[in-house]
């Protein structure tokens, strides 16, 4: 199954879910991920703001700035990059390239990628080897091995996981997946 393929069934899967069951099961990714010592003992962490149909992790982002832990979400370039900036309080938000919110950047600190000790990202669809598939920007795949000290963790729905992805060469896998229902970490 190509990519194309997998992403019309992630995404359908994702939109059949109704509003309460994707709640729910974003609370439990959040409660999993607080539990994960990846999570506990770190100190800048780079995330992401939801959009509609996607695990919503920010139950988690209060947690982690009531801990003192830095929290830096997506800024992103016409030209294909991302940037982390980590918003001062109150967090104040706007809605950037393709209408996803983002810190807006006059209010935030930029955060350079070996800063970052964990990465919580997105997806389309993932697979059991941690294997992750995006939108297709590839705005992640050019930003991670910027993030040579950070462990990566992808947060998704259970209905969301894929017998195998579609990957390419320059794909980065996961280092972990959190669902609702598991764990799932790389075999190394």
């Amino acid at each position: 199954m190509d990519k194309q393929t997998q992403r019309a069934r992630a995404l359908a899967a994702r939109r059949a879910m109704t509003e309460a069951a994707r709640a729910e099961a974003s609370a439990q990714i959040c409660r999993r991920l607080m539990r994960m010592k990846e999570v506990q003992n770190a100190r800048t962490v780079f995330s992401y703001l939801a959009v509609p149909e996607e695990a919503d992790l920010s139950a988690l982002h209060q947690w982690l700035a009531e801990r003192g832990c830095r929290v830096a979400f997506p800024v992103t370039r016409p030209d294909g990059v991302m940037h982390a900036f980590a918003p001062a309080p109150p967090w104040r938000f706007e809605r950037g390239l393709l209408g996803i919110r983002s810190p807006v950047p006059e209010y935030a600190l930029h955060i350079c990628p070996e800063e970052i000790d964990l990465v919580l990202a997105p997806c389309v669809a993932f697979d059991e080897n941690c294997r992750r598939l995006g939108h297709g920007g590839g705005y992640y795949d050019r930003f991670l091995p910027m993030c040579e000290n950070a462990c990566v963790i992808g947060a998704a729905f259970e209905a969301q996981r894929l017998p195998e992805i579609a990957c390419e060469e320059l794909d980065i896998p996961m280092d972990a997946f959190v669902t609702e229902r598991a764990v799932y970490r790389a075999k190394k």
